[in-house]
């Protein structure tokens, strides 16, 4: 064939299209930019791929599919950088032969020619998905790749580009896509799954990219004017008209506070009207006589926002340590937001801006999450956990705006579960935090920073962990309320039995020696041992007191050696061993005259032993006995508060100020009225120190304590009527300042 002789009529092959400079200049940024765009995604989708490799592992009972799915995660862990890479190359061979064309389709004649063939059926799967997902893509932004194909096609001076002819189009993706992953060892079934990682992690994101890349040649004056239809929209007018507005109390944020203040409370909707609330005193604060405003190229689309969102919730799950998660600011979430937009502009871009609304919300996130913070102590894990969910919340409340005003928000009801298992099970005051609960809160970071909406599913798994502990905490309550109840019984019984042994000692004439130790020591607890198990009408307790009796010598001794069995029997009822009863009541009745044995002992050991040996009650695992709480004066309104506590119940929860300033929360789970003892447990059923009524008194009376009512309203409508109080102080502030001016 001549050189100059055309190619056959039909035949197919690349036509090459000589760029010039600037436009080769343009393709190149161009390129740069979708380059920059598809790292995170492309990073994402494989931890993605990853994560639903092992669900399908975790849910499979086949080992060998087990097997499998750890081979395919071991693969594409090692593969990665290299399917980025070839994914990487595709895309640039792409826009270096930017505008090449191809013939006509081969005829009728001609296809026939070539014959039929087989086709793979899993190729023919793999097809079919690529294509499903490049006909979703091309459908989710259809309008962006319409003026996209029209700029690109001024570069090269061709017609208009579309389907695979578009460099950056979803068909070019879903085409790199396949090159990249077809060196890769996997099975069919694990490259669909990879396919539907991509899929939700590149092309559903990539209308904000096309977005910005047309924004970037309308700037660079590739079809500046050019547009598919104009922009018709209805809203609401703009924030700045909003603003100036004269302010007023927000109608949405009824509810008297005090001194008739304002405050976040249900609208005649049905809704807490926090949002537009909160903006006017958020508003009122800032305000300085009047709102700046951008141009309007540099107020970020709600795509831009959302696609900066992702990329940075997304970044949660690459802080390797839950130390280094914090909760940040407002400045700090302004900063890193507008900073990430910045990163994915088309180079030559104005800097971002966040519109009014938009930086309202991302202000008043904020100080709900730095409100939730405070409430939780500075060593709490709990920290931790809410600045690893500050991103995905901002990124549910910049979706719907419900996040504010409907109190069953998925996502608000989460952050609301969240921060009470914080406040009430993770505080280090309370003892060791619960390890399962904390793990549970770690793994919803990871699934948060990760997931496009938040999963219901989630808060469930955290209330059922916090059911367990409240079970737990129970029982541990109960256990502290019986041996505390056993002590002061214990108590109360020795207090008796001492009263006793008191009244026979002063009427008859005191002993003397080691029978004054045996009766005021070990006889003693030997009474209130028979107190505690048969009571006063006992027949146990009546033959102890004929005993002590006879001991006294008020009583005659009929039988001296039956007199020391009885000793004997009863030093046996308090646990001493036999051998070593008979030996104290051989030393004690030495002096009677009996023939004394070689092994008993001298009255002198005797009283010894005595002295040594521990308390009815000591040693045990209950702890040592209670003493008897000395009564003392109150002052009078110290005798006021104890008056009142006739009617108080247990189960009643206390607010208790501690030396450093801070508050503890501590529940009345028993008290003696006969002792004025108290048992105070912590929310996790722990016991705290012993507190008598007395000083409980004398506590309140000084408000150094002060009972707490339980609470109704949610743990985030709690924090917005703080924002509001805070704003409202604020803004007061600043018209003080400003009239002093």
């Amino acid at each position: 064939m001549n050189a100059g002789t055309p190619p056959p009529h039909g035949r197919t092959g690349p036509h090459p299209v000589a760029l010039s400079p600037r436009a080769e200049c343009e393709a190149q940024q161009g390129l740069s930019l979708c380059l920059t765009w598809l790292d995170v995604p492309l990073r994402e989708s494989l931890r993605e791929f990853d994560r639903r490799l092992f669900a399908v592992a975790e849910s499979s009972r086949n080992h060998l599919e087990q097997q499998t799915c750890f081979e395919s995660r071991g693969i594409v862990e090692r593969e990665g950088a290299a399917f980025r890479n070839r994914f990487a190359a595709h895309l640039t061979e792409g826009f270096r032969r930017l505008g090449e064309v191809t013939d006509a389709a081969p005829t009728r004649g001609e296809s026939l020619a070539t014959g039929l063939s087989l086709v793979d059926p899993e190729d023919q799967e793999i097809d079919g998905a690529l294509a499903s997902m490049a006909s979703r893509g091309e459908a989710r932004s259809a309008s962006s790749l319409f003026e996209l194909g029209y700029r690109l096609a001024v570069l090269a001076g061709t017609p208009p580009l579309e389907g695979e002819a578009l460099p950056a189009g979803p068909r070019a993706l879903a085409a790199a896509l396949k090159t990249a992953v077809r060196p890769l060892p996997l099975t069919t079934a694990h490259r669909l799954i990879l396919f539907q990682s991509v899929d939700a992690r590149v092309l559903a994101q990539s209308e904000s990219f096309y977005g910005a890349l047309n924004e970037h040649y309308r700037t660079r004056g590739i079809l500046p004017g050019f547009r598919v239809y104009p922009n018709v929209r209805v809203s609401a007018p703009p924030a700045v008209e909003r603003r100036s507005r004269p302010r007023e109390a927000p109608a949405s944020l009824p509810g008297a506070g005090v001194g008739g203040e304002a405050m976040p409370g249900t609208s005649a909707e049905g809704h807490i009207g926090v949002l537009e609330g909160l903006r006017n005193l958020l508003t009122t604060r800032l305000q300085t006589g009047h709102v700046a405003g951008f141009a309007a190229g540099r107020i970020a689309s709600d795509d831009e926002l959302q696609t900066a969102l992702m990329a940075l919730q997304g970044h949660v799950s690459d802080v390797t340590g839950a130390a280094q998660r914090e909760i940040r600011s407002a400045q700090a979430l302004r900063d890193e937001l507008l900073a990430q937009m910045d990163r994915t502009r088309p180079s030559g871009s104005p800097p971002a801006e966040l519109s009014s609304e938009q930086g309202d919300t991302v202000e008043l996130t904020a100080l709900l999450f730095e409100n939730l913070g405070q409430q939780v102590a500075a060593a709490s894990p709990a920290r931790a956990v809410l600045g690893g969910l500050q991103w995905p919340m901002l990124r549910a409340a910049v979706n719907d705006r419900g996040f504010f005003d409907q109190p069953e928000h998925p996502a608000r009801r989460l952050l609301d579960t969240v921060g009470e298992a914080a406040h009430q099970w993770l505080d280090p005051a309370d003892g060791e935090p619960d390890a399962a609960l904390i793990d549970r809160l770690e793994r919803l970071v990871m699934q948060a920073s990760h997931a496009q909406v938040i999963d219901p599913a989630w808060r469930a798994d955290i209330e059922q962990q916090i059911a367990l502990l409240a079970r737990k905490a129970h029982v541990a309550e109960r256990r502290q309320i019986e041996a505390m109840e056993g002590r002061d019984r214990l108590e109360r019984a020795r207090q008796r039995a001492t009263d006793i042994m008191d009244e026979r000692m002063v009427k008859d004439a005191t002993p003397r020696g080691v029978l004054r130790i045996l009766l005021e020591r070990t006889w003693a607890d030997v009474i209130a041992l028979h107190i505690l198990r048969g009571g006063e009408n006992g027949e146990a307790f009546l033959h102890c007191l004929g005993v002590t009796d006879q001991l006294l010598g008020r009583r005659p001794i009929a039988d001296v050696q039956k007199l020391r069995a009885d000793v004997e029997r009863g030093l046996e009822h308090l646990g001493m061993h036999s051998a070593e009863a008979s030996q104290v009541a051989g030393g004690l009745f030495e002096p009677a005259g009996h023939d004394t044995a070689d092994t008993d002992l001298a009255p002198t050991e005797v009283a010894l032993r005595l002295k040594q040996r521990p308390r009815l009650g000591e040693g045990t695992a209950h702890g040592d006995v209670l003493a008897p709480v000395a009564p003392t004066a109150l002052d009078e309104a110290a005798q006021h508060v104890y008056d009142g506590f006739a009617t108080l119940r247990f189960g009643t929860w206390f607010t208790f100020t501690q030396p450093d300033g801070s508050e503890s929360r501590r529940k009345l789970a028993w008290f003696s009225p006969a002792t004025g003892r108290c048992l105070f447990v912590t929310p996790r059923g722990g016991r705290t120190e012993d507190i008598d009524l007395t000083r409980l008194a004398r506590l309140i009376a000084t408000n150094q304590a002060r009972e707490w009512k339980e609470q109704r309203v949610s743990l985030i409508d709690r924090a917005w009527h703080a924002i509001a109080r805070n704003l409202r102080r604020d803004s007061g502030d600043t018209r003080r300042m400003a009239g002093n001016a």
